[in-house]
């Protein structure tokens, strides 16, 4: 595949270390009043008529900065705002003397090394889990968009981690099982991994009875899920709990920015989850990696945003942050500047690719 040579970068060493940072909070996704639709995974009409894409701001307008314009969302054009004093804050300091330096230090001396590695070990790959199965690429596409929808209307309660374990569940029990579904059985599937989910990630999960009654319309009953949730963690052997492209992206922030709030760096981390996001719609980005795909995404929304400042520097600072990436995810350059060319291509054509799932654009 011909490289984009935008993202071609010669392997250069980090000269900064990270100040700042990050949360764990993920975008609060628009309420709809609409009622509970069931998530017919056959290749019939999924009942969307008059529900077309809506447009609206990828990202808020930082409180007291003027956007001088606003870009639809699937163009994921972030706002040209200007990083004033912030780009000292972008910038690493390598100062021993510096505190945050020496607290970063630390943090990596006694905690960050092991975390880090148990990510590396903990991988799981999701990739072909359709191979052996009886459902097309769209049909779990549909699946997907339907899983945001759900989560979206409980938002008060569920986090993009929650979402994020429940596709990654659903593909790792389709690649893992030797029995084969249908689109028949995908429904079930879903609704079941979205169960688990819950109870893992959530303090106050759905309840059972929720997905009885209102998510699937008493298409399933108490028995139907309890059974399947059997099916699927005894397929897997009970390892649910592995990392996921989330869990990589958040490593990843935390590690160029430390803990930081800053809004402007907020935005970079909402619209590196959206485009995660945008992902997972897609079958062929499941050959890649989680941790490429929470790479690519988030060299994505870098390289988009600083290229939009018009800095004398902006090379250096894209190449820094391509390195520190590397450094971090230890995957090979190739990779990544593959999978950035297929995310880049995935973001000009979602529209065209999947007119009819619209739950990313309104769940946002």
């Amino acid at each position: 595949m011909k490289q984009n040579k935008n993202w071609s970068r010669s392997r250069r060493s980090s000269s900064t270390k990270p100040k700042n940072k990050k949360t764990h909070q993920g975008k609060k996704r628009k309420s709809s009043d609409s009622n509970y639709s069931s998530c017919n995974t056959s290749s019939e009409s999924h009942d969307l008529d008059g529900c077309q894409p809506v447009e609206g701001k990828l990202l808020k307008i930082i409180r007291g900065l003027e956007a001088e314009e606003e870009f639809k969302v699937l163009s994921l054009k972030l706002n040209p705002l200007s990083l004033g004093s912030v780009e000292q804050e972008m910038t690493i300091d390598q100062n021993p003397d510096h505190p945050e330096f020496r607290k970063y230090f630390q943090y990596n001396k006694y905690y960050q090394q092991e975390f880090q590695q148990s990510l590396m070990d903990e991988n799981v790959f999701l990739g072909n889990s359709l191979s052996h199965q009886n459902i097309s690429y769209y049909q779990r596409a549909r699946m997907v968009d339907w899983m945001i929808q759900v989560f979206g209307k409980y938002s008060s309660t569920t986090s993009d981690a929650t979402f994020f374990r429940a596709v990654s569940i659903m593909d790792f029990f389709f690649q893992k099982s030797i029995k084969q579904y249908s689109h028949n059985d995908l429904h079930l599937i879903g609704i079941t991994s979205m169960f688990i989910a819950t109870k893992l990630e959530d303090i106050q999960f759905i309840p059972l009875k929720q997905f009885v009654t209102k998510i699937s319309r008493n298409k399933f009953s108490t028995s139907d899920i309890k059974e399947m949730e059997k099916s699927i963690l005894e397929t897997l052997n009970f390892k649910i709990t592995f990392p996921t492209s989330l869990d990589y992206l958040q490593n990843i922030f935390y590690q160029c920015f430390n803990l930081n709030d800053n809004p402007i760096l907020q935005n970079i981390l909402k619209t590196s989850i959206y485009i995660l996001k945008m992902c997972l719609h897609d079958y062929s980005m499941t050959s890649f990696n989680s941790y490429t795909l929470a790479s690519s995404a988030f060299l994505y929304s870098i390289k988009d945003y600083v290229s939009k400042m018009n800095l004398f520097n902006t090379e250096f600072i894209i190449n820094q942050f391509f390195n520190k990436v590397m450094e971090i995810s230890q995957i090979d350059q190739t990779q990544i500047d593959l999978c950035l060319n297929k995310t880049q291509d995935l973001i000009r054509s979602f529209k065209i690719k999947y007119p009819q799932l619209y739950n990313l654009s309104e769940f946002q």
